[in-house]
């Protein structure tokens, strides 16, 4: 009789913790600072222009490789010196990736105005209140937006389990098939979004002091929000990386490979 497994979002809430938040929020700060070391660096003589570049790729190669031990962690792959810096290679193309994708997405959406116009001028004249130049420019925004995140879902789904190692193509299957995941990812980017820029746009108090401390936890509260989210993705894929590895490990009907053998195998 097989067991049914339970749905992925439950396995994924129960890997999500305030440590691995944290972790994940960690990583961003300390990847951030080091940014802004960089960026103060001179650049007058040519032996500072080299120094300035091998810093920025120790700070790119540092956030890679913390970021790659985090997924290892999450996916619990055995962690090697090899398949750190090979999953972060893998992440590293996964991030040209995306840059990729938002740069032809920039692109095609530069002629919206126009798009917006022609539709525009061709609707219904009882629909031209509500087809205007300002909501069709909006509808196009959104679809656009839509359709960067469906993207960014894509090469999540190709890239995360090649990072974490194991059966790469099956658990790409597997992450393409989940919709806990795409659900997540459209509905909490969009929450996310919504509510960071609501937070961070709202000013209630007056006085230098004041908004100081208010803009300060606003951010705080965002960023917390924004990490939850994150962290959520994350564990929404390594959990289906595990679920691959433990079907291709143990087939249905089969016995566990952590059962004793009755008889030794030749």
């Amino acid at each position: 009789m097989k067991i049914k497994s339970p749905p992925v979002w439950k396995d994924a809430l129960a890997l999500l913790s305030v440590r691995l938040v944290l972790t994940q929020l960690g990583l961003v700060v300390g990847a951030l600072g080091l940014f802004l070391l960089w960026l103060r660096l001179p650049d007058a003589s040519i032996l500072e222009v080299i120094g300035s570049a091998l810093l920025a790729v120790l700070v790119v190669g540092v956030a890679g490789l913390a970021e790659c031990r985090l997924i290892f962690s999450l996916a619990c792959r055995p962690l090697t010196p090899g398949r750190l810096v090979r999953g972060t290679l893998f992440l590293f193309v996964g991030v040209a990736l995306w840059f990729v994708w938002r740069a032809w997405l920039a692109h095609l959406s530069s002629h919206d105005p126009v798009r917006a116009g022609y539709l525009n001028s061709q609707a219904p004249h009882r629909l031209r209140y509500l087809l205007t130049f300002e909501h069709i420019l909006l509808w196009l925004g959104w679809m656009w937006s839509a359709l960067r995140w469906i993207g960014a879902g894509f090469i999540a789904a190709l890239v995360f389990p090649f990072v974490a190692g194991g059966r790469p193509f099956r658990a790409a299957l597997f992450i393409l098939r989940s919709l806990s995941f795409w659900f997540t990812l459209l509905v909490g980017v969009s929450v996310a979004t919504l509510f960071t820029g609501a937070l961070i746009a709202w000013t209630s108090l007056h006085g230098l002091l004041a908004e100081t401390f208010s803009l300060v936890l606003r951010l705080t509260i965002a960023a917390l929000f924004d990490g939850y989210v994150a962290c959520l993705l994350l564990a929404l894929l390594a959990v289906c990386v595990r679920r691959a590895d433990a079907c291709y490990a143990t087939p249905a009907g089969g016995p566990d490979e952590s059962q004793p053998r009755t008889v030794e195998a030749p």
